[in-house]
């Protein structure tokens, strides 16, 4: 199992009308905490969801701090698991987390099972969402919406501990979301195959 032939199959099943709505964008390789994890399809709509790839041939080092990154910033959050990894997975992964279990059908042909539905995060962390946003998007929130005055000589990260302290969860979700969504260089909604 690829990494990638999973999740072009993901894509043209799971994910198909999702690509087919005008106002859903689909990111692969959203970049948290300011890239350090990476994620590796988000689906950006009326809410933030991740979805988070372990083939059978993955390990699973990386998954405790993709958790807690995960947590910080989706609504929602599936892993998209083999039979290989599915009860470790299973008590690693929070309970509100959704899991797809992936089934080879053939040669390069993949099913997914719905294993668990996944419930709403009640929990996300507004600093952590604040760092999906660029430098310049943070100011122009501060200054256009929550009327500050930005100081040059503050870094990236006062502009976020300042949106952060500044926005519950829900308004930040708001205003991440449209700001991801007005991206203009983003690689999102990739071509299915036809």
């Amino acid at each position: 199992m690829k990494d990638y032939v999973i999740r072009s199959a993901f894509h043209q099943s799971i994910l198909k009308s999702e690509h087919e709505c005008s106002d859903t964008f689909v990111v692969d390789e959203l970049g948290l905490k300011n890239g350090l994890i990476r994620a590796d399809i988000a689906v950006l709509n009326g809410k933030l969801v991740g979805y988070e790839i372990k083939t059978d041939s993955d390990t699973l080092m990386r998954l405790p701090n993709q958790i807690k990154a995960y947590n910080e910033v989706f609504d929602n959050v599936y892993i998209i698991t083999g039979n290989r990894h599915l009860a470790n997975v299973l008590v690693s992964v929070p309970d509100w987390w959704g899991v797809y279990l992936i089934t080879k059908t053939g040669n390069e042909a993949y099913n997914f099972k719905h294993y668990r539905k996944a419930k709403k995060n009640r929990d996300k962390d507004t600093f952590g969402l604040a760092q999906l946003l660029w430098k310049d998007e943070v100011k122009d929130i501060l200054t256009s919406t929550l009327h500050h005055k930005v100081k040059s000589k503050w870094t990236k990260d006062d502009l976020y501990e300042l949106l952060s302290t500044e926005c519950s969860p829900t308004k930040l979700s708001t205003f991440v979301l449209k700001y991801l969504k007005s991206r203009q260089t983003w690689r999102t909604n990739p071509q299915l195959p036809s």
